[in-house]
């Protein structure tokens, strides 16, 4: 063992301090690589294929996905929204996430609120629910991710006491449809 260390002593000697520094600095860099850099490379290219994928769904949904005038790009981001006939379909997968996490939605106020001069209706849904705090959280992601022309505007939440397993909540969601 004396022998090796005495041979990479001589090697040290032979490099100098600049050859040590080269060759800390080689290894730092190819550290670096394998740690920092490739990792990001490969979530790069993960993203990029998750972009084109997108792009292709855009462009088999008829929608133009990028260019265009603004006149075509306005008129591409209205006809995402749907129809003002389709709110019962809606409103029927806001009923299935409740049920899905357990919730009953009893009653709901229901609020349309059309406007002449606008490109798009207001449907506003105000529902009381009472459940676990993971099942509403649950219930709110679930909408939103089914019905994509949904929006949270507002939830407030209220616990009787600390120890209470059961949150109050009203939850306030306004759909957005392309006018008639």
């Amino acid at each position: 063992m004396s022998a090796g260390v005495a041979r990479l002593r001589a090697a040290v000697e032979r490099l100098g301090r600049a050859g040590v520094v080269g060759i800390a600095l080689l290894a730092f860099a190819a550290a670096f690589y394998f740690s920092a850099v490739a990792p990001l490379a490969t979530e790069l290219a993960g993203l990029r294929a998750e972009a084109d994928a997108l792009d292709r769904r855009l462009q088999a949904g008829g929608v133009a996905p990028r260019g265009g005038t603004p006149a075509e790009q306005l008129a591409a981001f209205y006809a995402f929204f749907p129809p003002p006939h389709s709110s019962p379909e809606w409103l029927g997968k806001i009923n299935a996430a409740a049920r899905a996490k357990g919730l009953v939605l009893r009653s709901g106020e229901y609020k349309l609120e059309r406007a002449a001069d606008r490109k798009l209706t207001r449907y506003q849904i105000t529902l009381p629910v009472a459940g676990s705090y993971a099942q509403i959280r649950g219930f709110v992601a679930q909408v939103l991710a089914d019905v994509p022309a949904a929006a949270l505007e507002e939830i407030t939440l209220r616990r009787e006491s600390v120890s209470s397993p059961t949150v109050e909540a009203r939850i306030r969601l306004t759909l957005y449809l392309r006018s008639a």
